[in-house]
């Protein structure tokens, strides 16, 4: 394993130095972003038989040779170029940030380096940055194409071109962090603002490091962020289900909505139907009336002639017992008579004089019951009109169906003979 150590020249800033300009810090409130100056770096050579679950390991493992302190004193993390096979460890003593004012870490999002914040940057060819955050002043060298800096510098803070180490090969570059965001997720957002023009190509601003960069890179101990880890997993989860549950009841809401808006136009509806409803039965009724008087009209009813027709048998059978309780006409001109006679053989006498006379033909067998010596029957005929000249009936028309249904009930209400 080969280890190249990279020097920290550190100035304090003069007191003389103007404050940095109103508007031009970024906003950091979630997230503490500590001078370069408290680090120590290292560039370590991953070994390429490790594993990528093996990394955070190596890292401590190697921290923990490299450290003159034991690992609970310092604040240290680390930040890993996979494809180039390097890592950047650093670690600052814990006591002197505590000195510096730099307390209550843990109730920050992040903790980072100021040079961490570069992390995600690219650049097309090899160059010199220098990285301004308000008082402080890092300068960096980018190789052409890779993520990590090779040399972490810390310089004055009003440190220019002519300050920083002479190279020909490479271009200048200097840039001050101007804003800084966290979105809903606690993921940071680091704006750059470019002094001048911009000497090479590349992407350094905005830049979003991604979750697990970002863990290694905080430089809080490791049980601290893996507890913080998990709580944040579990506010994350709780806020994801918090959010569903909103939308259901929204959804839900808006079908009670829905359904109350359907109930109430049932209501509405149904209220219409009863209040149509007696116009509607009346229209039902002069409809029925309607086809009734339809039908007498097509079927030549003579409920009249039928019932005189039926009457006129019984009388020329001389003294008899037989009495009509209810007669009723259908259509075809069918009467069904229901009534009582003295005798079977007085019923018999009076069905068989029906049959004869060539103007009734009984439907079936007559239905009679004796009892308590009063036998009541129902008999079935079909009437046929015949057909001589001035002695038929005039036919029913639906003028005069009120007529003929009045006669018809008075008949059919008698209790005595018709003499």
């Amino acid at each position: 394993m080969n280890n190249s150590s990279t020097s920290i020249i550190s100035n304090e800033i003069e007191p003389s130095d103007p404050p940095p300009e109103q508007g031009a810090a970024p906003e950091t409130v979630d997230v503490m972003i500590l001078p370069a100056e408290f680090f120590f770096v290292e560039h370590i050579e991953i070994p390429s038989a490790l594993e990528a679950g093996e990394l955070d390991d190596f890292a401590e493992l190697t921290m923990e040779g490299l450290a003159p302190f034991p690992l609970e004193q310092l604040n240290w993390g680390f930040l890993c170029d996979s494809e180039n096979q390097t890592l950047i460890l650093y670690a600052a003593l814990r006591d002197r940030l505590k000195r510096e004012g730099y307390e209550a870490l843990e109730d920050y999002t992040w903790v980072l380096p100021d040079f961490a914040c570069l992390l995600g940057a690219r650049f097309a060819e090899p160059v010199h940055v220098v990285l301004k955050t308000p008082g402080h002043a890092t300068y960096l060298e980018f190789p052409g194409g890779q993520k990590l800096p090779t040399v972490v510098e810390v310089t004055g803070a009003k440190a220019t071109k002519t300050d920083l180490p002479e190279n020909d090969e490479s271009s200048y570059l200097e840039l001050r962090l101007i804003q800084l965001t966290v979105d809903e997720k606690a993921r940071p957002t680091f704006h750059f603002q470019t002094v001048g023009e911009p000497p090479v190509e590349g992407h350094w601003s905005p830049l979003s490091p991604d979750e697990p960069a970002l863990w290694r890179a905080d430089v809080r101990p490791a049980s601290f962020k893996t507890a913080e880890r998990s709580a944040r997993r579990t506010t994350a989860l709780i806020t994801r289900l918090l959010r569903y549950a909103a939308v259901f009841a929204l959804i839900l809401v808006f079908m009670e909505g829905l359904l109350w808006a359907g109930q109430f136009w049932l209501g509405t509806l149904e209220s219409k139907i009863d209040a149509q409803a007696t116009a509607v039965r009346r229209v039902e009724d002069k409809q029925s009336l309607t086809n009734k008087l339809e039908q007498v009209a097509q079927n030549e009813l003579r409920p009249i002639a039928i019932l005189e027709a039926a009457n006129q048998i019984r009388l020329n059978l001389g003294k008899t017992g037989i009495v009509y309780n209810e007669t009723v006409i259908e259509g075809s001109n069918r009467i069904t008579i229901e009534g009582t006679a003295n005798t079977i053989n007085e019923l018999n006498n009076y069905t068989n004089s029906l049959n004869d006379s060539g103007t009734f033909t009984l439907v079936g067998s007559p239905r009679q019951r004796t009892r308590g010596g009063e036998t009541t029957f129902t008999v079935t005929l079909d009437y046929e009109h015949p057909d001589t000249d001035g002695d038929s009936a005039p036919e029913a028309s639906p003028s005069d169906a009120p007529a003929v249904a009045d006669a018809a009930s008075e008949t059919a209400d008698r209790n005595d003979p018709i003499e």
